[in-house]
């Protein structure tokens, strides 16, 4: 896409590798079967994981490399002190992407929000039905997954939950795999002070309110419920 990250979310990151182009040729494509789904969506949100843990605090870190030289590094707070972070899936799509995330960081919290859009509305509004956070959550940094951000509607609801916990919106990491104009619009508006990283930036909504061109139900796909 064109159009500058900047100008749809000042805190957005569109992650680039070439990797990406094959990826998502076989993710997008109707005849790729459920398994080849999975294998080449797993190695996309491999990706996405790493790139998002990245926007996450770090701290200086010296190590002495075999050849007895000191390198001054860092480390992610998902090195350093992975039970200060909490990836937080909008189940079920989400639930796929935090497989990719714990197993970057297999010692992260984990929460859990049930959040589906209503498909018999043309608004496709999302309706929340039940959410399970560990304790201490206000104090943690977020991972936030949801593979599709479309309208943002669900997007939105998480968020405003988190918030309602005490979650400090500047310490939220927004992954998802395909973005929109709309659903990051709606985002910038509302959410301006986190963190959103995507793979891709589609052309935008069709009339039932799905990502065009897209690749489908994520969550149907990679779990083989089609």
């Amino acid at each position: 896409m064109a159009t500058a990250p900047s100008s749809l979310h000042p805190n957005l990151t569109v992650i680039e590798s070439k990797a990406l182009n094959s990826l998502f040729t076989k993710i997008r494509d109707r005849e790729t079967s459920p398994h080849e789904f999975v294998h080449y969506s797993k190695r996309a949100m491999r990706l996405l994981a790493e790139e998002a843990a990245a926007h996450l605090p770090t701290s200086p870190h010296a190590v002495t490399t075999p050849t007895n030289v000191t390198y001054n590094g860092q480390l992610s707070i998902l090195d350093t002190n992975p039970h200060d972070v909490c990836a937080v899936s909008i189940v079920r799509a989400g639930d796929s992407l935090l497989e990719s995330v714990r197993e970057i960081a297999p010692a992260v919290r984990v929460g859990k929000m049930w959040i589906q859009r209503n498909e018999t509305s043309s608004s496709k509004e999302a309706v929340h039905s039940c959410t399970k956070l560990p304790k201490g959550i206000k104090d943690m940094h977020i991972l936030l997954c949801d593979p599709m951000l479309a309208t943002g509607g669900s997007a939105c609801a998480a968020l405003s939950t988190l918030i309602k916990e005490g979650v400090d919106e500047k310490n939220i990491v927004f992954a998802n795999v395909i973005s929109c104009p709309e659903g990051l619009a709606c985002l910038a508006k509302q959410y301006p002070n986190i963190k959103i990283v995507t793979c891709w930036i589609d052309d935008g909504l069709n009339e039932e309110k799905f990502i065009m061109p897209g690749l489908g139900d994520y969550g149907d796909r990679f779990f083989n419920t089609v």
